[in-house]
């Protein structure tokens, strides 16, 4: 299904919940949230609109602490995209508060129709995901022997009370310890060393909603619609595209990026494998992918020699997957996270492009309003990436990703 929509959402409107105020539910004039591989969180914004009588009332944030700041967002009465005949999500969001700031914002006549506000604000909220949160609070000093790193995230999920939403088990087993780190900081320190059952690298993990995700990139299913970039009809400057090609150069070779560690007393290397998968299609593909040509040595922190081999395995992949990079906007398509691919097509004159492909999620911005059309019709920013380009120079050497 292609992404060229004419329509938007049925109309909706967006309400939060604060647990700390007693005028709910409130008007969310803006709702912003992201996601990325690299962010162990949802981060959202919200502005409220707050009558000036209700300011004291508001004030009662400051006598919660941080994890009881708790809000909900919601769309209402529901969140359906004709066009796509979907109905997506519409809440509750599920977020804390970190931060806020409030100040005296232009309401429009549209604005006040919304509500009975004589005189109204619009208050930022800058939000995170409260277990996330939560799991950055303690150092903790504990063992895990010999167990699995999809297993020790299994256990530091649930100590924190939160389930598994999109998990994907890993294969190797080890004596893992926590020394005096935080359980997110434990869990960001094991995802280079994290490889699937079938060889699949590239993990990642973040909290959205109070439930965890701990899989490869790209494991989800494929976005439901294709995404359209005409070279022609596109104006200049809503999309642009780059590469990081230098750092694959240095640290891409499979036969000349070794893995090092100062323990090893016969100076043995250890050296990546081939990538398991890529960012292409069975039915399709005429990408290739780039040389890596130095030789590099990483040090790690292990002297695992399995472990070793997963983690520069993984540098080398990640540094695959910069072969290619696209940031582009589009009307709002939610429910996509890091872990989908999205399949890109580029024209010129009705012929394909250079962009044309499957891509990972580097990362996504949601924005949406008040309602469906004001002050802005609901959107996304994304940013995608690939191992692979139009031009290169070998042929993929790993299995289609779809």
């Amino acid at each position: 299904m292609s992404s060229n929509l004419l329509s938007t959402f049925n109309p909706f409107k967006t309400y939060a919940k604060l647990s700390w105020y007693d005028n709910n539910p409130v008007i969310v004039k803006l709702f912003s949230y992201q996601l990325s591989q690299y962010s162990p969180s949802i981060y959202a914004e919200l502005l409220i609109i707050i009558d000036s009588d209700n300011f004291n009332d508001f004030k009662n944030i400051d006598s919660f602490s941080i994890q009881d700041r708790l809000v909900d967002v919601w769309f209402e009465p529901e969140l359906y995209h004709p066009s796509l005949n979907m109905t997506f999500f519409p809440g509750p969001f599920q977020f804390c508060v970190i931060q806020y700031e409030f100040t005296n914002f232009p309401l429009s006549d549209l604005d006040l129709s919304y509500s009975n506000y004589n005189t109204g604000k619009v208050i930022s909220l800058k939000c995170i995901d409260p277990i996330f949160y939560q799991m950055t609070l303690d150092q903790k000093i504990t063992d895990f022997p010999k167990s699995t790193i999809s297993d020790v995230v299994k256990k530091i999920v649930s100590n924190n009370g939160s389930t598994l939403k999109e998990f994907t088990d890993t294969d190797y087993a080890y004596n893992w310890l926590q020394l005096q780190m935080t359980d997110y900081e434990m869990i960001r320190s094991m995802l280079p060393y994290s490889r699937a059952t079938d060889k699949s690298l590239l993990y990642t993990f973040f909290m959205m909603n109070k439930e965890a995700y701990f899989a490869p990139i790209g494991t989800s299913n494929l976005a439901p619609i294709k995404f359209n970039i005409d070279m022609i009809k596109n104006a200049e400057g809503t999309f642009r595209t780059f590469d990081m090609k230098p750092f694959i150069e240095k640290y891409g070779s499979i036969d000349s990026l070794y893995s090092t560690h100062n323990g090893f007393s016969n100076f043995e290397n250890v050296v990546p494998t081939t990538m398991n998968k890529q960012s292409y299609s069975t039915t399709k593909n005429e990408n290739k992918q780039h040389k890596g040509i130095a030789t590099r040595y990483v040090p790690t922190g292990v002297e695992d020699k399995t472990l070793q081999e997963i983690y520069i395995s993984n540098i080398r992949h990640r540094m695959h997957a910069f072969s290619r990079i696209i940031a582009f906007e589009n009307q709002a398509i939610p429910e996509i996270t890091p872990l989908n691919c999205i399949e890109m097509i580029s024209e010129e004159d009705g012929n394909t492009k250079e962009l044309d492909g499957i891509y990972y999620i580097l990362e996504i911005k949601y924005i949406f309003g008040m309602t469906n059309k004001h002050p802005l019709i609901p959107k996304m920013i994304l940013t995608l990436s690939s191992e692979l380009d139009s031009k290169g120079m070998q042929k993929p050497e790993g299995k289609a990703v779809v």
